[in-house]
């Protein structure tokens, strides 16, 4: 009996994890990684149209929102009910106050005015009468105009006290809430705060992170098009063919594109997303085009390609309904990783501030934050929110990469390929 019971509950172990196994049918498509990254890019693509539904995206605007209001969550704010920034900065100020004998002490008599001139008169010339008029406990100036003619001598006497018994206080540093007093008190109206133009970042994002992703699907869409295109025919035709598509492409490839971008980007008056778009796609088509073309030499001699030679199939059917199928996991890839190196030279473009300057986008709001000394001045969230959107499209982009690799080669998903 304890035999019978083991084996069945041997047998059922590999139902019970087959059964909750998340990739049941065995679609190569159902890449975790793949997924992962889809769902981030998707995000950041949606925040525009979905955002607005539920966040007021006019306030990207200029002078739409009060000034440098830093987010509510920042170190030192629980609530919007918490004690003003600014009278925390002024409980933290040093008040000098004299010292008890001084306070305890009587008046000293007045003394009378030696002159009546702005600048106290001439500290080095004594009379007789002054000097008999100033008491002895006075301490001498030692300002070379003669000191402050408007201050009072008991201020004069509490101040020289306090400093020759060595009691000056140290003004203190703001610390939690008060280091924000410069800026302003914070609100949830503005939940990521604001920058010097009034501008709510939060809606600066929901506008400018999905803009800065268009930028990159064009360029790489378009770019990838005509490697697609100038690719399969040089791979597919050979011949001169083949050596004039390959010289043009080899040789545009070592051209330095950001140095070409940055002298372009001067000269054009008003930069707009699609014109941006097209000039990186100017420098996006030779990669993809050398990639593809490898790829179809080492397709066009497989035993499916000569069966549609023999069948009287022409070119254009055998390179885009017969061989492009087969490598489309390794064309989405390549995709991917265009929009990654078209987003990355836009962001360096507008961070040098030769993006559209109307447009919200995150390397102009990266710009605009460097040219506010936002790092000096402690705004951190002026920089800081559109670098982390970068860095989850970035990440997002790198993991459709990965996974659609692993899609498009067997090997990389721990499987043997079967001779």
């Amino acid at each position: 009996m304890t035999t019978t019971a083991q084996r069945v509950t041997t047998g059922a172990q590999p139902q019970a994890r087959k059964r909750f196994r998340l990739n049941r049918w065995d679609s190569p498509w159902l890449n975790a990684k793949f997924l992962v990254g889809l769902s981030m890019v998707l995000f950041v693509m949606l925040l525009g149209p979905v955002g607005q539904l539920f966040w007021d995206t006019r306030l990207a605007l200029p002078a739409s929102s009060p000034l440098n209001l830093p987010p509510p969550w920042a170190p030192g704010y629980a609530s919007e009910t918490d004690k003003p920034a600014v009278q925390q900065v002024e409980a933290l100020r040093p008040r000098t106050a004299a010292t008890p004998a001084v306070e305890s002490a009587p008046p000293a008599p007045t003394a009378p005015a030696v002159s009546r001139s702005i600048t106290g008169g001439n500290p080095f010339a004594r009379t007789p009468a002054a000097e008999q008029a100033q008491p002895a406990a006075t301490p001498a100036r030692s300002s070379l105009t003669g000191g402050n003619p408007f201050a009072t001598p008991r201020a004069t006497e509490s101040a020289a006290a306090a400093t020759t018994a060595g009691q000056t206080q140290q003004p203190r540093q703001a610390v939690g809430a008060a280091a924000y007093a410069r800026f302003g008190t914070p609100t949830w109206a503005h939940p990521l705060g604001t920058d010097s133009s009034g501008r709510d970042m939060l809606a600066v994002l929901l506008v400018g992170a999905p803009r800065s992703l268009r930028i990159g699907l064009i360029a790489a869409s378009i770019g990838m098009a005509i490697g697609v295109i100038l690719g399969f025919t040089a791979g597919y035709l050979g011949g001169w063919v083949d050596s004039v598509i390959r010289t043009i492409s080899d040789a545009v490839i070592v051209i330095p594109a950001l140095a070409v971008l940055i002298v372009i980007g001067a000269y054009v008056r008003v930069l707009q997303i699609e014109t941006m778009a097209l000039l990186l796609a100017l420098f996006a088509w030779p990669g993809p085009t050398r990639l593809i073309r490898a790829q179809v030499l080492s397709m066009r001699e497989r035993g499916y390609v000569q069966m549609a030679r023999i069948s009287g199939a022409n070119a254009f059917h055998i390179m885009f309904l017969e061989m492009m199928p087969n490598m489309l996991p390794y064309i989405a890839a390549s995709f991917t990783g265009n929009v990654s190196a078209a987003i990355l030279a836009a962001t360096g473009l507008e961070v040098l501030g030769l993006g559209p300057t109307r447009i919200p986008t995150l390397g102009m709001t990266i710009y605009y934050a460097i040219s506010a000394a936002a790092i000096l001045r402690g705004m951190w969230w002026w920089w800081g929110v559109p670098i982390v959107a970068l860095v989850i499209v970035f990440s997002g982009l790198f993991l459709m990469t990965v996974g659609l690799d692993e899609i498009a080669n067997p090997r990389l998903r721990g499987r043997k390929v079967t001779a």
